[in-house]
């Protein structure tokens, strides 16, 4: 066979594998969907996981698949993957699902249809076979013998590939952004399954990276592809750290080498095609898993000062500007107005709450809607005026710290000008009659005339004496009736001031609210067994208890901040422990997604939930 005839035949082979391999290669988006599963045969007892893939996003939701025919079927979570090869970057997000098979049998599973954003994605379908009992598996004859590659250490490829860690600033104050960028430096070499950055969090907030962005860098004369990764946190307390090392699992893609064996009498057409070409063609690759480290970064955390910082501030640190609006300016008592405060500017927005109204009597208030986006929070408050009296809308404050000037500063919007009329009251009813001429002859003085009167030959009903209404003891029962209603109204009244008026309380009552809906959530969720959502609600539930309980913003609940509470707090030392270990517990489950916890140790951190918000509804703060 010619030299030529071979590569012919090797484009041809390579063409068909592409469309085996990606039977949605032709379609024209740039998101494709993929099914896979991890083998083709297991038997009763066993199971099998099956990926549905997006490639080329990372943003795609978990497709509901409903009922699989002959299946049970169990979400297990997401996995996000990130390769570099020959300097190009390719995302993907993979939606695992565990199949336990309910009976013997060959299935086609799929294909899967899913509509996101008004786009439509279908999938390939995928066979799976379900035995009675797991059979042996015949190793194939295989044409060539694998050498052992030796293991890879990132020390060999120092210098081709690295990871850097900064920050926009070494030192800042509590609460205040900080801007951390991680770099990844890659020249000429094929890497994949690359992980988003982690680094030790100690006295900071959660780390969250963004999709990295990638750019190129020439350092040292070598050109390098660099991913790099932007985030910001801010120290939840004074003192010094280290932040990191920043570290990054990933894959380096390497050909193993392919040995030949020596050629049998019978092996006629293996030989034929026996040559260095076609083994450059079918030589596999293999993926060595490294773990890249960076440098530590010294940083100084200062307390924000006591001097001078205003009796209402609440903890928001940046540079903000506040607008203050009302819609409509002219309205009739009953009637709604809206409120819209608007923070801009660049800070923590996460420590950002709404301003302080002041002169709110004669308003009706409604919790306010929050909506927060990039360098905004906007607050929307519904009031609805009692009175026409009223002439004007509430005054606002907002209140922060500015680290570049290292003073605190408020901003007052004053009231603005509202016209409120009384509203109308409804028309009596009107009796439509004859004209106002036949209505005065109607009022003309008839003479009464004589008629025939009947004799009553029936006394009609007769009442015995002693039956009238203020007798009955149903009237005597609904008697006292308004008089509770007034008291509960009252009672109301009194609640509502006082929410409105001592934060503590409101805070209290906030947190109980809190901590029973989400003792609910976290029963719900450890009844479907799905350790990821089971988590993320105990976190978010703890976020909300003691951020309202403690008076500190939610936001910026972490292990750290509630730990300086409890010391300030005296709280025992058992709950704080307790604590601590539900947070450690949610941080594992959100960034080591592919390790599930066991059913055991999930009840028992419910139950530990429970104890610990039991222990602060008794407990005197």
């Amino acid at each position: 066979m010619s030299l030529f005839t071979k590569r012919c035949l090797t484009i041809v082979m390579a063409l068909l594998a592409a469309a085996a391999l990606h039977p949605h290669a032709a379609c024209a988006d740039n998101v494709k969907f993929e099914a896979t599963v991890d083998r083709g045969v297991i038997a009763l007892g066993e199971s099998a996981q099956i990926g549905l893939a997006f490639y080329g996003t990372q943003e795609m939701p978990s497709p509901e698949i409903g009922e699989i025919d002959g299946f049970e079927t169990r979400y297990v979570g997401p996995t996000t993957m990130m390769t570099v090869i020959n300097g190009r970057i390719s995302t993907s997000v993979t939606h695992i699902y565990r199949l336990t098979p309910l009976r013997t049998g060959k299935f086609q599973i799929g294909p899967f249809s899913f509509t996101y954003r008004g786009n439509n994605y279908t999938s390939n379908a995928v066979s799976l076979e379900v035995v009675e009992e797991k059979a042996a598996v015949q190793p194939r004859r295989v044409q060539r013998i694998e050498e052992e590659a030796p293991a890879i250490d990132a020390e060999d490829f120092k210098d081709r590939i690295f990871l850097t860690l900064s920050a926009a600033k070494t030192s800042a104050f509590v609460n205040e952004l900080v801007p951390v960028t991680v770099k990844l430096y890659v020249n000429r070499l094929n890497v994949s399954d690359i992980q988003l950055p982690t680094f030790a969090q100690e006295g900071f907030s959660k780390i969250e990276f963004k999709e990295p962005r990638q750019t190129s860098e020439m350092l040292g004369g070598l050109m390098y592809d660099v991913l790099e990764f932007k985030t910001n946190i801010f120290g939840t307390k004074a003192g010094e750290y280290k932040l990191g090392p920043a570290k990054i699992k990933c894959n380096i893609i390497v050909r193993k080498r392919v040995a030949q064996r020596p050629p049998r009498p019978d092996d006629f057409f293996d030989s034929r095609f026996d040559d260095r070409f076609f083994d450059d063609f079918f030589t596999r690759t293999e993926r060595y898993p490294i773990e890249l480290k960076s440098r530590e970064i010294p940083i100084t955390i200062s307390p924000l000062p006591r001097a001078g910082m205003p009796a209402d501030f609440s903890g928001a640190v940046g540079d903000y500007q506040f607008i203050y609006k009302v819609n409509p300016n002219a309205v009739k008592t009953g009637d709604p107005l809206t409120l819209t405060m608007e923070i801009n500017g660049t800070g923590n927005f996460n420590t950002v709450i709404m301003p302080r109204m002041e002169g709110t009597d004669g308003f009706r208030i409604y919790e306010p809607q929050i909506k927060t986006g990039d360098n905004q929070k906007v607050f929307t408050q519904v009031l609805i005026p009692e009175t026409e009296t009223l002439t004007a809308t509430p005054k606002a404050v907002f209140t922060y710290f500015d680290p570049k000037k290292a003073q605190y500063k408020t901003i007052a919007q004053s009231a603005i000008p509202i016209r409120v009329e009384k509203a109308k009251e409804e028309a009596p009813a009107q009796v439509v009659g004859p004209a106002s001429g036949a209505l005065r002859e109607a009022e003309a003085p008839v003479e009464p005339k004589r008629d025939i009167i009947y004799i009553k030959e029936s006394p009609g009903h007769l009442c015995a004496k002693g039956g009238e209404i203020y007798r009955n003891k149903a009237f005597l029962v609904f008697l006292p009736m308004p008089l509770i209603a007034l008291i509960a109204l009252s009672v109301v009244s009194t609640r509502r001031e006082k929410l409105r008026r001592n934060a503590r309380y409101a805070g209290r009552v906030m947190a109980m609210r809190h901590g029973r809906s989400g003792l609910r959530s976290v029963r719900r969720e450890l009844r479907r067994a799905d350790s990821a959502r089971f988590y993320d609600t105990v976190f978010k539930t703890l976020q909300l208890y003691l951020g309202n309980r403690l008076g500190i913003p939610p936001a910026g609940i972490t292990a750290d901040t509630v730990e300086a509470e409890f010391a300030a707090r005296q709280i025992d030392a058992d709950v704080r422990h307790k604590v601590r270990n539900l947070f450690q517990m949610c941080d594992e489950a959100k960034f080591a997604q592919a390790r599930e916890a066991d059913s055991f140790r999930m009840e028992s951190d419910a139950k530990t939930l429970e104890q610990v918000i039991r222990y602060f509804e008794r407990a005197r703060l």
